[in-house]
């Protein structure tokens, strides 16, 4: 129940509680009460509750206006001067003749407290308006996007020395090129959009830090568009990563060399038969040694004597990678069905289609930073392929997600849940290939995408990776505390979100008691067209069946209750006045006087 209403039925008890009272009076004192100055009593009793419950709760100073046109960014003229309702132009609305300048859609409201409908013109409302049209009834038909980049997904916190991807959906441009180019100039990955617009390039993080790549969209040589691509390289704690092999081999010394270059921190166990371990310093094969890695990577002959514990381990968190050396028995092979995967094909070792190479000036930019062993000089690609097979068989399953495929759509990695951790698959034979014929950007993928999948995750730094513009409100959220941003601006969060309004474009850093967080923000000009589409979703979510009556006015729209006030102490001063004066009172016989005494 609301207030009004409860105010609305104490003030009915009032007046009803002091007429039965007046009429009990009036009854009592018989010829000597006046009918006309009763019925005055009576009659200015609600008069009295009415003029007080309008001053508590003043009704709407209405202009007669009910639908407002709201003019948002790239709102045309020819669009705006349509005759109808009155025309508010937003701060991001071109100036229009005939137009009310407001700086915020609530202030338009509280100026047109009857509106119960709006019509959006332009691009939309965006973060700052978009809660004050809640509860109204929108009308908003959405332009056109301009051609350009509709989205853009930068990659989460990247180690140093590892590849990230970067997802990117294009509008409007089905035959353009999209390039990312590192912070040196260099390209390191191109592509061209698919049907739906979305294409995803690569780069490779170098040293720890704040950084920014860039990335660029040309349709016939000529720029279209380029935006800022934020990566955030981050020497976190090094993974502990444990490779078991049951024999040493080429593909057991690339895996680890890769491995220590990409920040796991690697034990590697070979054996050599009769009891002769090689690598590192023995590991105890149990529950209390594997709970020490985050992830592990086993091959066929290795499985067999250590599953169950490997399996304990899994459910405990920690992820598991299963890959073949070659053909397996049919003994191996259910035992990796017992785990949730299904296999079709015909077994044994089957081709494995690469994708074809790159250019050579993005190739040689896509192998990252070179080793003793593969220096950058000697890593590049040649005029053939490695000859690489796979598992003639391929892993499938009602809950397993498919992973890596290769350039003939084979799948070659998948992977499940099992219990608190993962398990994948692959079925790549003498991968380690890739590395010797200038492929190591292909072999990097494939392995970084299994342990990135199911790796244990580590603690570490954050990065925000909504995209924000200066000027415009950001939404900050994962807040215990407390905050500060750049160690200059308070962050108070209210269930775990705070607002900041950015006033340079960047990096920026937001730090509490417990955690630090690192965000972009991008220039106010930036990725317009993906601002555009933001706003279009947005609009989209507010519904439009409910419409706001007009009497229930937003704060601040109310009318004012002083002359209401007024005319309460009005009618309270001739009650107070009538019920005490003698006017209209009739005076008692002298006999009755008489006979009193």
């Amino acid at each position: 129940m609301t207030p009004d209403i409860i105010v609305a039925l104490v003030l009915t008890l009032a007046v009803l509680i002091g007429g039965v009272r007046l009429l009990l009076w009036h009854r009592a004192a018989g010829a000597l009460a006046s009918p006309v100055r009763t019925s005055l009593l009576l009659l200015l009793q609600p008069i009295a509750a009415g003029l007080l419950y309008m001053a508590l709760f003043p009704p709407d100073a209405a202009d007669g206006v009910s639908s407002l046109r709201i003019a948002t960014a790239n709102t045309s003229r020819l669009s705006a001067a349509a005759s109808g309702s009155p025309l508010i132009l937003l701060p991001e609305a071109h100036a229009i003749s005939g137009g009310e300048a407001v700086p915020d859609l609530a202030t338009a409201l509280r100026r047109h407290p009857g509106v119960t409908s709006l019509t959006i013109v332009g691009d939309g409302l965006g973060p700052r308006d978009i809660d004050a049209a809640r509860g109204l009834a929108v009308h908003f038909d959405p332009p056109p996007l301009h051609p350009g980049i509709r989205h853009l997904a930068p990659p989460p916190v990247v180690a140093p020395g590892a590849r990230f991807t970067v997802g990117v959906t294009l509008a409007g441009l089905p035959n353009a090129t999209t390039e990312l180019v590192d912070p040196a100039g260099r390209v390191t990955d191109s592509g061209t959009p698919d049907k739906n617009g979305h294409v995803l390039l690569a780069g490779t993080a170098r040293a720890a830090g704040t950084t920014a790549f860039t990335l660029r969209v040309r349709r016939d040589k000529r720029l279209i568009e380029q935006a800022d691509v934020p990566v955030w390289v981050a020497d976190n704690a090094r993974p502990k990563l444990l490779i078991l092999a049951g024999a040493p081999g080429a593909e057991v010394k690339t895996l680890r060399r890769w491995a220590i270059d990409a920040g796991y921190d690697v034990t590697t166990q070979m054996s050599a038969g009769g009891g002769i371990a090689l690598g590192d310093a023995p590991v105890a094969l149990d529950a209390a040694s594997l709970r020490r890695f985050d992830a592990a990577i086993v091959d066929d002959r290795s499985w067999s004597g250590a599953r169950g514990v490997l399996l304990a381990g899994a459910r405990g968190g920690m992820g598991l990678v299963l890959r073949p050396g070659g053909p397996i028995d049919g003994a191996t092979r259910s035992q990796w069905q017992a785990l949730g995967f299904s296999f079709s094909g015909p077994g044994g070792v089957a081709p494995l289609a690469l994708p074809k190479v790159d250019a050579e000036a993005v190739a040689s930019t896509r192998q990252g930073i070179g080793s003793e062993e593969v220096p950058v000089d000697i890593a590049t690609t040649d005029d053939y392929l490695p000859d690489i097979s796979r598992l003639g068989l391929t892993p499938g399953g009602y809950d397993a997600v498919p992973l890596l495929r290769d350039a003939g759509g084979a799948t070659l990695g998948a992977w499940r849940a099992l219990g608190a951790g993962r398990v994948a698959l692959f079925t790549g034979i003498d991968s380690y290939g890739l590395t010797l014929t200038g492929r190591r950007d292909l072999y990097g993928d494939w392995w970084s995408a299994l342990l990135d999948t199911v790796a244990r995750p580590v603690p570490g730094s954050r990065v925000l990776t909504d995209t924000g513009w200066v000027g415009e409100r950001m939404t900050l959220c994962g807040l215990t505390g407390k905050a500060q941003v750049d160690g200059r601006v308070r962050v108070l969060p209210v269930n775990g979100c705070g607002g900041y309004w950015p006033t340079q474009a960047g990096w920026h850093m937001l730090r509490s008691k417990d955690a630090a967080s690192a965000f972009y923000v991008q220039p106010a000009d930036a990725l317009p067209t993906m601002r555009a589409a933001r706003d279009r979703q947005a609009m989209a979510l507010l519904s439009a069946a409910e419409v706001q009556q007009a009497s229930a006015a937003l704060p601040g729209q109310s009318g004012t209750p002083w002359i209401w006030w007024l005319g309460w102490l009005g009618v309270s001063a001739l009650l107070w006045w009538l019920e005490r004066s003698r006017l209209g009172r009739h005076s008692a016989p002298a006999k009755t006087l008489q006979s009193a005494m």
